[in-house]
This record gives structure tokens, sequence and C-alpha cells, in this order.
């Protein structure tokens, strides 16, 4: 009668056990868990289930700061869906080591990695889910070398960056890489690249004018190049994304999920793409509140002109679920394997764009 549970925001809850070992709310929160993912329905004449995973963190007399423990919840959790569907994780210390880099990497050998050590850039094929074979925009990712010769991707690292100017100096390498080693290649194949620039990137206007400048210098068409900014940066940045799409590039806006605030300012003169988060549409093809908010995305970016981008998509029932909700285009296996930059424009592949 003691326990509390409280809807947190969005589709995440929380759940106070009192006086309750860590074995014992690991079961309860097993059979909870599994409840979930057991009840199906019955939709529109298609079946749906909604999916659940869980995290457990022990509140003691050394673990009762309300903020640490939130945190260490939210990493167990992570961990779950990062394992798969229905999983139950309890925190442990070293998960917190492998959620954040930042504990265990210095400053120096960051800076260090940006401008010494290898970077990859991994190009992800993009196409209609109605014509998947039809391909002509690479979204990339980098992915980097520590000094320890671990590879880590391109989301982690900037996570754990707490400098802005880490993520200016590896925006500057990355199109400085990009203009040297591939650009040319890029122009005579035809195909659109999409490369990441970063909110602290976007707010320089000496690296947007650099970025503008290498490219009027390259022999690649401006509206071949397009430029992966976070959603949130839009309206803070505005003066520099209506100067690059003035010049020709293309705008895709990023981590555009579950918060739909953004379409009350978004206009549809700002951006030219949205590419949903990750997380929305990996289960969607029997997730109800997922396909429903990818299908109110959906109208919006039609609303606004804009087509929409979602992925990563391994399963062709994903990619027919979201065929059917009328996203414009997709990225994952179902498509095509990621593969080097340098792989793919050095490859027989051409493009008509």
């Amino acid at each position: 009668s003691s326990d509390v549970l409280a809807r947190l925001g969005g589709d995440e809850f929380g759940l106070l056990l009192p006086d309750c070992n860590v074995e014992s709310a690991r079961f309860i929160a097993t059979r909870i868990i599994s409840a979930v993912n057991d009840y199906h329905f019955i939709w529109e004449g298609r079946v749906h289930r909604v999916g659940a995973s869980a995290g457990i963190t022990l509140i003691d007399d050394n673990n009762h700061q309300a903020a640490e423990v939130m945190s260490q919840a939210d990493i167990a959790c992570y961990a779950s869906k990062n394992g798969g569907r229905g999983r139950v994780t309890v925190y442990e210390p070293q998960q917190a080591a492998a959620h954040s880099e930042r504990a265990a990497m210095s400053l120096d050998e960051q800076w260090r990695m940006i401008k010494e050590n290898q970077l990859m850039m991994m190009a992800h094929g993009v196409a209609s889910p109605r014509i998947p074979e039809a391909r002509n925009l690479w979204l990339i990712s980098l992915k980097l070398w520590s000094c320890e010769g671990e590879i880590i991707d391109e989301q982690t690292f900037r996570r754990s960056f707490s400098d802005p100017a880490l993520s200016h100096a590896l925006d500057r390498r990355v199109f400085h890489e990009f203009f040297q080693l591939a650009a040319k290649a890029v122009a005579s194949k035809g195909i659109s690249i999409a490369l990441p620039l970063s909110v602290a990137g976007l707010s320089s206007a000496t690296l947007v004018n650099d970025l503008l400048e290498q490219l009027d210098n390259s022999p690649l068409p401006p509206r071949l190049l397009h430029l992966i900014i976070p959603a949130e940066a839009i309206f803070d940045h505005a003066e520099s994304v209506q100067k690059l799409r003035l010049a020709g590039c293309r705008i895709v806006l990023s981590q555009v999920g579950r918060d739909l605030q953004i379409f009350n300012s978004l206009k549809a003169n700002m951006a030219d793409y949205l590419l949903l988060d990750g997380e929305l549409c990996a289960n969607v093809q029997g997730n109800l509140m997922d396909e429903m908010l990818i299908t109110i995305i959906q109208g919006h970016a039609q609303r606004l002109g804009m087509k929409t981008i979602a992925g990563p998509v391994v399963l062709p029932l994903v990619m027919d679920t979201l065929s059917g909700i009328g996203v414009d285009l997709i990225y994952g296996e179902v498509i095509a394997d990621a593969q080097p930059l340098d792989l793919l424009v050095n490859s027989s592949y051409f493009a008509i764009n």
C-alpha cells in the first residue's frame, strides 16, 4: 500500500518500492514488464503491442540524493533499452563509466583525438521505403579512434565534451577532410552527402563562412551538400541556417521526436528534411504510440513542405509500416549497409541527382 507509481513525462514512469531489496524489486519489475509486453490489441485491423523496459537502483543511507538516484535509474534503463525489448537492468557503477566517456577521457586526449587521430566518415544510404533500391542521399556519421585504439562513435564522443570548442574543432576537421579528400569524387558521382554540423559550429560565423568558402572553391554543387543540425538550434541560429540555405545547401533537422513543440514555431523556409529520432521507429510496427507520433510528424512535414527521414531500419516489417504512414525516406540495413565514405566514392556506383 506504500508503493508509489508516477508518470515522469512522455512514456516514462517511476515506481518507488519502500522496504524492498534489489532481488524483490527485480522480480516485481520483471512481472510488470512482462505484463506490458504481453499485452496485444487490435487497431484498424492490425495487431499492436506496447513495449517496455526498466532500470532499477537501490535507495539507502548512502544513496539518497534525488538527482543521483534518477540518473542511476536512467542509466540502468538506457542499458535495458540498448539490450533489447523487455529487459530489466539493475544499476551498477560501471554502467556510468560506459554511459559517459568523460570519466575516462581527459580534455587533452579529446583534443588529441580531434587533431591527430584517425577519423572515419561512415555513409548510410537513404532511399524511399517504396523504392529502396534508389539511393542518392547518404547520411554521414563519424567513427573516431582513441589513443588506446578503441573505436568511439560520434554521438558518444560528442556527449563527453565539456568544452563547446571541441565540437567546433571536430566540425572544422570533418569539413576540411571532406572537401580535401571526397568532394571532387562526390561531385563526379552526383550523390548527395549529409554532414553533421554541431550547435557550436553553427554558432560560429567564422566556421560557417569557412565552410561556404570551401564549398565555393570546390567542384561540388551546393545542392548536393546537406547539413545535419540539431532541431533545437534552428531558432537560436536562424541567421546562419538561412545563410547556408541561400548558398544552396540543404538543411536536415535531427533529433525530431517526442517533443512536438518545435512545430509551433517551425516555418516552411527553415529546413528541407526532418530526421526522426532512431528510437521512435525502432519498434513502430507494433507500438501504436510511436506510430501515432510519426504520423503526426509526417503531417507537419507535409504541411511545411519538408521530407521525413527515419531510421535506422533493420526489419522489412518496419520499412512497410513507415511506408504506410507516408514517411518519405529511410536508412538502415534494410536499405544498405553503412560503408566508409572513401569506399563509396571510389566504387563504380553512380547516381542521377
